[in-house]
């Protein structure tokens, strides 16, 4: 009997150690698995998550973490967009700015253009000569300061318009003071017909000249630098480049036009002209001395009119000395009589 007894009591711990196993694992199942509602976070100080080991264990980030990137990213993300927006809208307003400024430029530049030549203010001018078929029209432009520019010393040709005789001339007019140079483009009408247009630097002949004839064909051309050929060969007596020596006219490569030479004080020294780099016409040599503005000859030589005269013999014509006395001159008749075989 008492046996039997124990054999029901152990039964029944069993049982109702069985009954307490299984309660227990009821109770222990999280709630979360079980419902389809949204998982609650737990508030500060209380137990923790029962996926907190498990991310843990994996290494997952959690849940507040990944909220706290995710802020961070569009914080991020909108400060970006910010800088983006503030950095690229002044700069389209100083784009627009620079675009407005540019177009005023162009049109200023445009005005300019019209009323400067390399930077110097000019004042458009005409002279008419002649009648009928014979009329002559100049249209140039003249420096609006005539004291704004000038010549420079060894250049011979120097153009200026005399008001009252209304002439355009390199020559000097007595009785009409210096001229005022002429600065900016220049054209020459006979007729109606356009025959000669160029530009003027202070009086000096610049860039290229072209003449045509009556039909509008091109007759000839050419390019100058300041009142010598573009082309020319300068050299100085001085390393500084500042005393010039020479200048050697050069037309497609040859030797041709007037030739200058210079003494070191600046003085003209000779002057004579070149065709295919063969002296032609007269030559004439100065002393380095110019008393009252004169230059002063010491020798005229003639040589033949043209490159093709190769039998001609060149000869001097006359010699003076430095206080511009004679002390040599050909026989004028022989001189002439030369002169009329060479025409």
């Amino acid at each position: 009997m008492f046996a039997h007894s124990v054999k029901h009591l152990v039964l029944l711990v069993f049982f109702v150690g069985s009954g307490t196993v299984f309660a227990q694992t009821q109770v222990t199942q999280p709630a979360s698995l079980t419902t389809a509602s949204k998982p609650v976070l737990a508030p500060s100080g209380a137990p923790a998550s029962p996926f907190s080991s498990v991310s843990s264990a994996l290494g997952l980030p959690s849940m507040s973490s990944l909220k706290e990137k995710k802020d961070e990213y569009i914080s991020d993300l909108k400060k970006s967009k910010d800088a983006l927006v503030s950095d690229m809208m002044p700069d389209l307003g100083l784009k627009i700015k620079h675009l407005k400024k540019a177009k005023s430029d162009n049109k200023d530049k445009k005005k300019a253009a019209k009323n400067e030549y390399e930077g110097l203010t000019m004042i458009k001018a005409y002279t008419k000569m002649g009648s009928g078929d014979r009329t002559i029209v100049e249209e140039f432009h003249i420096l609006k300061d005539n004291d704004a520019a000038k010549p420079l010393p060894f250049v011979r040709d120097v153009y200026r318009y005399y008001q009252r005789s209304g002439r355009v001339t390199s020559s000097i007019i007595k009785d009409e003071g210096t001229g005022l140079l002429l600065h900016g483009p220049y054209k020459r009408y006979q007729n109606g017909d356009l025959v000669e247009e160029g530009f003027y630097y202070a009086g000096m002949k610049d860039g290229r000249w072209e003449k045509y004839d009556s039909h509008f064909i091109l007759t000839d051309k050419s390019r100058w630098a300041k009142g010598v050929p573009a082309e020319s060969r300068l050299t100085y007596h001085d390393s500084t480049h500042r005393k010039i020596k020479e200048i050697i006219p050069i037309e497609y490569g040859k030797v041709k036009g007037t030739y200058m030479a210079f003494h070191e004080n600046g003085l003209l020294a000779e002057e004579g002209k070149y065709d295919n780099g063969v002296k032609v016409g007269r030559w004439t040599e100065f002393y380095p001395v110019n008393p009252s503005g004169r230059r002063m000859r010491k020798k005229l030589t003639q040589y033949a009119s043209d490159q093709w005269d190769t039998d001609f013999e060149p000869f001097v014509i006359s010699e003076w000395d430095e206080k511009g006395k004679i002390t040599f001159e050909r026989a004028k008749e022989k001189v002439i009589q030369e002169e009329e075989t060479e025409n």
